[in-house]
């Protein structure tokens, strides 16, 4: 099946202590990491830092880039490209974990509990484990080479 179209998305990566914080969209059982697309003409850091402030309502400080990762997807019958750059931020001080977006519930799981879950896309496990291990940024594509 030919590729539709390609998209840009940003990511967050919330560590607090030994956990991270995840979404899920309410009746779903896989997680993803709080973020969306990026709008055209938005930079990657706006893009990460409106769609985590209306998701969550943190207000984002400094970002540390994480990785990016490169894979399809399907989405209404067609087949997007998709290149997610992720970016890890502490938790804010004082900060409240609530959801604004009723079709979304967000969980605040160990690291060590990451393995036993289905997470999208599933290369986020391998990139969220390496920056907790060493800081290290990764990339990882799935999709074949020329």
């Amino acid at each position: 099946m030919a590729l539709s179209q390609s998209e840009i998305g940003a990511r967050l990566l919330v560590l607090y202590e030994n956990r991270v914080l995840l979404a899920s969209h309410r009746g779903q059982t896989w997680y993803f990491l709080p973020g969306g697309r990026v709008r055209p003409g938005e930079t990657v850091e706006d893009a990460l830092r409106r769609e985590t402030d209306g998701l969550t309502g943190l207000e984002v400080g400094a970002l540390d880039f994480v990785g990016c990762t490169e894979q399809t997807h399907t989405e209404d019958g067609a087949v997007l490209q998709e290149l997610i750059v992720v970016f890890a931020a502490p938790l804010p001080w004082a900060a409240q974990i609530i959801s604004n977006d009723p079709g979304v519930h967000l969980a605040s799981i160990a690291v060590e509990d990451l393995a036993g879950l289905e997470l999208r896309p599933a290369v986020l496990k391998e990139l969220i484990e390496r920056w907790v291990a060493g800081r290290r940024p990764l990339w990882r594509s799935t999709l074949p080479t020329a």
